[in-house]
């Protein structure tokens, strides 16, 4: 009996979390968050040379392009 409260709780879970994501694709995304959105993929800082984001490295990389 434990078991089937265990699978119907995680089914819950489940399901809630495909509904959620189901609902987050149909809202309309307003036109200043797809421009932010855009203007961070295209940010170099962490994305240069396909390494991930150091704080270090990116803080570097931004002195160098201020000077």
């Amino acid at each position: 009996m434990q078991i089937l409260i265990i699978l119907g709780v995680v089914s819950v879970i489940i399901f809630i979390y495909i509904g959620t994501m189901y609902l987050n694709e149909k809202v309309a995304i307003p036109e200043s968050c797809k421009e932010a959105y855009a203007e961070a993929q295209t940010c170099e800082s962490c994305s240069r040379n396909g390494t991930s984001c150091n704080l270090k490295e990116t803080m570097e990389f931004l002195k160098e392009v201020k000077l």
